[in-house]
């Protein structure tokens, strides 16, 4: 596995869910909450929630389990970053494309993002395997089961150096 990391910057719009795939009804809901209003500790939603990076067009998208983010500012814009391996399937699908969603679940889902973390998008429908079922936005891909998610708009990626990460790291 290559080491090397990106870093993408993008600018936000949470977009909310209603209450996963629990009622037909709520499957149809989505509401547009500005940046400004999210009230969620960013820390918690990584690190507890675990997420969905997703990139791609119908037909051609990709996502990944991602636990790394974070929540902040940037040259005067709201902004998620997200970390993706080279390595990773999804990679490819996140240079390509100007815009990316970062869902969050709840703890309901957490055996199927296991095992969107598991497997690999180049080897089968991991989405079917997951049983999730996407959902297409305007600028972006998201799952009915998804709480709420970050549609987010590329606006920077590079290279995380290795070898100035520390070493407690």
């Amino acid at each position: 596995m290559k080491r090397t990391l990106i870093l993408a910057l993008a600018a936000v719009m949470l977009v909310s869910c209603g209450q996963g795939a629990q009622q037909e009804s709520d499957m149809k809901k989505t509401v547009e909450i500005k940046p400004e209003a999210i009230k969620e500790n960013a820390i918690e939603l990584f690190d507890q929630e675990w997420a969905l990076v997703t990139a791609g067009v119908p037909g051609e998208v990709n996502t990944m389990t991602i636990s790394w983010g974070a929540l902040g500012e940037l040259w005067n814009k709201p902004v998620v970053t997200v970390y993706v391996s080279s390595s990773r399937y999804t990679y490819e699908f996140m240079e390509r494309n100007d815009h990316f969603t970062v869902a969050f679940f709840p703890e309901r889902c957490r055996k199927a993002l296991t095992l969107m973390g598991t497997l690999s998008g180049r080897d089968g429908d991991k989405v079917a395997a997951a049983g999730l079922t996407p959902k297409f936005l305007p600028e972006g891909i998201t799952f009915e089961e998804a709480s709420e998610t970050f549609v987010c708009k590329k606006i920077y990626m590079a290279p995380m150096a290795y070898e100035d990460v520390p070493p407690e790291a």
